[in-house]
Order: structure tokens, then sequence, then C-alpha cells
């Protein structure tokens, strides 16, 4: 049950606004008596009378304890001396019905602020019983259309700007608008791709405050209508034809397309686009708005989009266009979905990587990291532009940084030269964990390769031992163990911090530090010594490479008090890899 307090004047329709719509009294009579909802009238009590519900003096009738608090004594004229406020009674009403599913209070008043009632002015309140936000079952909820024939999700007829302005933010996703208005004394009707408030208007006092509307139609220029001039503005989506039904030349048409592509970029052929792209006469405002639309079809549909590769390759080998980020933006899009189709334009790409343009430099940078991701051979040649941007810290370096990662797997080498600029990156705690865990992964595949290029950072990697994210401590361990292949004697005085990560819960970090540690032990085993006892807890590790490395480090150190456990995992591990370890390690003991 719902509990619903009506005004009457300006509200209910025996008095309405003089501008807005009104309840019909007989809304107010079949909720009171045809439905189970409790019907008030709180303002004017001719209503109560009108449509024969509760007036204030029945509202606090139910409350006879309270009689002479609310209203006193009666007077010979038959009124009484007092009554309680609009929100008081209000208050009243709620306590009377505490179970019911909700309060409803219409009013020309704002009500807004009393607590538990959600407050309509009449102009609010019937569109949103019309569409069935009150109650679905009111027999006046019906499919609403605009006067121009198209169905509405919602209206409104703004009595001020600030109303309007909360409109519009509810509804900034809204595919289109239809505005009635009245224009020199004539009433018009306008399908609107978009509008706003117009902002000149809004900061200037004197200003009539206006709405700033977008026609639907490609051939119509940008309009403004003051807010008071304006009957309905309704939410309605314009069918697909009508974007470009009125281009009379291919400019409107891609204004059009663009339009569309903004709202429905599932019903924008391809085809349609590429023909105005596809032209021997140069138009740069046409091939703007259609390469615009192109971008948008390519977010929701990259597949579709790659007959266009070969039209926006030669698009950009071209000295003026100024569409060039969304070019970029498009082929990124159809490269996220597949790589491979745009891995053949790298040697177009790699210039834009020095663009003094943001955006193109942003959106090159991320078409050559996914194609780096699948075909790191088609991307080696970015390597010293993608330095570049890391250097720089231009927009795109976390992009940057993921592409030189990729590089890496295949091709450490190569990327080799600019390995003191992923030790930058990995240092830098200002950098997300995302874009550091790929600097380090990268800089270890580079080290891995080449141990004596990490010599110089280990101090500064060593700070990471106690990283909060795992994944990144792991890495610096790693890239640790990866040095002390060669230079035990770099690595050798970190051996307590170390030793302090072989017991971690996250077991490649175990992996790494028992691996970097077994090294140190070969070179530097009375540094070492110590950590025998960890190590022979080890060799119970659930994770084989522990254990393996575990018999590297007490073979080194030649640890006779391991002996028994390490002839135990030579006969008895379940990994062929630790049982030949094992055996090498009790080998070294006995020698």
């Amino acid at each position: 049950m719902l509990v619903f307090a009506f005004d009457r004047d300006w509200t209910v329709d025996v008095n309405p606004h003089p501008r807005h719509d009104a309840v019909p009294l007989e809304w107010v009579r079949h909720l009171a008596h045809d439905t189970p909802h409790a019907v008030y009238a709180i303002g004017n009590q001719t209503l109560a009378e009108e449509a024969a519900i509760p007036g204030v003096v029945d509202i606090v009738g139910r409350h006879p304890d309270d009689w002479d608090e609310w209203l006193g004594e009666k007077q010979p004229d038959g009124r009484y001396e007092q009554f309680p406020l609009r929100r008081e009674r209000l208050s009243l009403i709620a306590d009377l019905h505490p179970d019911a599913d909700g309060y409803v209070v219409v009013d020309d008043l704002d009500l807004s602020d009393v607590d538990g009632w959600e407050h309509y002015h009449a102009w609010e309140f019937v569109p949103v019983v019309e569409r069935g936000d009150i109650n679905p079952d009111l027999p006046w909820v019906r499919d609403l259309m605009t006067d121009g024939g198209l169905p509405t999700s919602a209206g409104i007829m703004p009595a001020n700007a600030s109303m309007l302005s909360s409109f519009l933010d509810d509804h900034t996703d809204a595919p289109g608008f239809e505005l009635t208005y009245i224009d020199d004394g004539a009433e018009r009707t306008q399908l609107c791709h978009d509008v706003s408030l117009h902002a000149v208007t809004l900061e200037r006092p004197s200003a009539a405050p206006a709405l700033q509307c977008t026609p639907l139609a490609p051939d119509s220029d940008q309009f403004t209508v003051p807010v008071d001039a304006i009957e309905l503005l309704s939410v309605v989506d314009p069918p697909p034809n009508l974007y470009t039904a009125s281009a009379e030349t291919p400019a409107e048409e891609a204004t059009g397309l663009r339009r569309l592509a903004d709202v429905h970029p599932e019903a924008v052929r391809i085809s349609s686009i590429l023909a105005l792209l596809d032209r021997e006469d140069v138009d740069l405002f046409r091939e703007k708005d259609a390469v615009q639309a192109l971008r948008r079809v390519a977010a929701v549909r990259p597949e579709d989009c790659t007959p266009a590769i070969p039209i926006l390759r030669s698009l950009l080998a071209r000295d003026e266009l100024p569409a060039r980020a969304d070019v970029l933006a498009t082929l990124r899009a159809i490269g996220d979905a597949d790589p491979g189709e745009i891995a053949p334009l790298t040697d177009e790409l790699v210039p834009y990587l020095q663009s003094n343009i943001v955006s193109v430099r942003r959106e090159a940078t991320r078409c050559i990291a996914a194609i780096a991701e699948e075909d790191p051979d088609d991307a080696v040649d970015a390597v010293p532009s993608l330095a570049t941007i890391i250097e720089d810290d231009a927009d795109g370096l976390q992009y940057a940084v993921y592409a030189l990662s990729r590089i890496t797997r295949e091709y450490p080498e190569e990327v080799k030269p600019v390995a003191e600029t992923l030790g930058e990156v990995t240092l830098r705690d200002s950098l997300s964990d995302s874009v550091r865990l790929n600097a380090t992964a990268g800089l270890g595949r580079i080290v891995g390769e080449s141990p004596s290029i990490a010599v110089d950072i280990v101090d500064d990697v060593a700070t990471l031992f106690d990283a909060g994210n795992p994944k990144l401590r792991n890495n610096a361990i790693g890239l640790i163990g990866d040095v002390a292949i060669v230079h035990t004697d770099v690595v050798e005085p970190y051996t307590k911090e170390i030793t302090a990560l072989l017991t971690v819960e996250d077991t490649y970090t175990r992996i790494n530090a028992s691996g970097a540690l077994s090294r140190v032990a070969e070179d530097f085993p009375e540094s070492v010594e110590h950590v025998t006892p960890t190590f022979v807890e080890l060799l119970s590790d659930e994770n084989p490479l522990v254990r393996e490395n575990a018999c590297w480090a007490l073979g080194h150190l030649c640890a006779r008090d391991a002996t028994s456990a390490l002839e135990d995992r030579a006969r008895g591990d379940d990994n062929a890899d630790v049982r030949t370890r094992a055996s090498w390690a009790l080998a070294q003991i006995n020698e």
C-alpha cells in the first residue's frame, strides 16, 4: 500500500497551474476509492469534499490524544483555532500508516525535505505515473509518445533552469530529444541530437537562461531557446534513418553518421563511412566526421572495421589530417581485437610515437603495445621511440612500458640498450604497480641474458624486497637472482634480506629467493652457512623448484647436518630434478 497526500491549488485540475500539467481530479478519486492506497488532502481543504477524501481535521481526529495540541477549540464560524503546518500534516499521516510501502506527496510547494516522503510537483507526478514509475498497475500507465509520434521515456515542462539542469543530468545518455517551444508566438517542435544549458547565459546574471540545441538533421544549424519558452522536452530514440534522411551533401551525410554513431554505433553501415573517405576530393570536415563515426563504431564492432585499414593507412600518410588521433584510435580498437590486423602498419605508426600532440602520441603507443603483445618481432623497430616516451614521462608511458616488456619476451637483446630506462621505471613509486611490474618483468628478461646490466641498480632494486605488492617483490628478487648468476659478490651483502623471503607465503618469491641464495652459497658459503636449517626445512616445500634450489644451496654449503634429509629427497622425492640435485648435493658433502 502507498500513502498519497495531495495539495489542491496549482496541483489538481480543479485549479491548475497556468503553464503546467495538473493531476486530474478523477485520478485522486480513483486512488482513494478504487485502490488499496490511502489518500489525503493536505492543502486547500475543498479538495477533501471534491474527492471525498480525509482532510486535515480527519487526520488530527485519528490522533485523539493530540486534538487540542493541533487544532484547539472550534470557532463560531466553524474554523479551528489553529492548523498544523504542511510538514506537520505529513508527519501525522505517516504516523497513521507506519507499515506503508511508500509515501508520496504532490504539492506545488517543495516538500522534498520531509523525511520519508517523496515529493512531486503536479507536472512531474503526471508523467511519472504514466510511465508506471509510481505503480505499474495504475490504469493511467501508457506508452508515452511525443508530439512528433516518437516513443519517449521521460519528459519535462521546466519551470526554471535549475529544474531543467537536473533533468538533463538524469538523462546524460539520452539518444536524442524532442523539443517543443514557442518562437515568435508559434509553437515549434524540433528533433535534437543533443541539448545542454548554454554556459554563457548561466554565467551572465543579466542573460536569460537558454538551452543550446544541436538538431538531429545534419543540414540544420545549432540554435538556442530561452528556458521560459520551452513547452516540453522529451527523451526520444529517433530511428537511424532520420540521422541522414535530410543530408544533401557528402559532408552532411558524414555529420549524420557521426551523430548516429554516438548513440547507435551498431546501426551504422561501415560501407557508408568508407564511401565518404574513399573519395578523390579532399574535404577535411567531411573526413573528420567520417573518421570520428568510424572510431565510435570500432569501439563496439572492431571486427567489422577491418576493411577500413587500407583507407586509414593512406590517411596516416597524408600531411594534413585533422582527425589523426581518431584514425589511430580506430586502428587501436581493431588491434585490441586482433593485433595481427594492424601489425603490417608498424612502419607508419612508429613516427607518431614522437608526435607533439598528446592524443596522437598516446593512441600510437597503444597501437604498438597491441602489436607487441602478439607480434613482438613487428614492434622491435619501435624500441627507441618507446624509450623516449618513458624518458619524457609522456602520456602513454604505461603502454610504452608494456610494449617493451612484451618485446623482451623474444628479443631481450634488442631492448638491452634501454634497460636503464626500464630500471628507472621500476624504482618510481609514483607509478602504478602494474606499470612497475611490467618494467621489472622486462628488465628481468634482459638481466637474465646479460646479468651485468643490473649491477649498478642492485641497491635500488633491493628496496623492493618489502614491497606491498607480492608480484613486484617477486620480480625484484628474481632480478637480483639473475644478477647473482655472474655477480654473487654484488648480491652477497643482501643475504639477510633475501633470507627473510625464503619462508613467505608467495611461492614464486620463495623460488627466486632460494635460487639467489643458492648461487651466493657457491662463492660465499660462509655468508650463507647460517641459513642451513632453513634450507633443510625447504627440502619439504610444496614446490619442486624450491626443493631443488635448497638442494643446490646445501650442496654448495657441504651441509653434513642435511645428509639424512637429502637422502630422503634423493630416494623418495616425486620430482626427478629434485632427486638428481639431492644426489649431487650428497656427493658434494661426501667429497
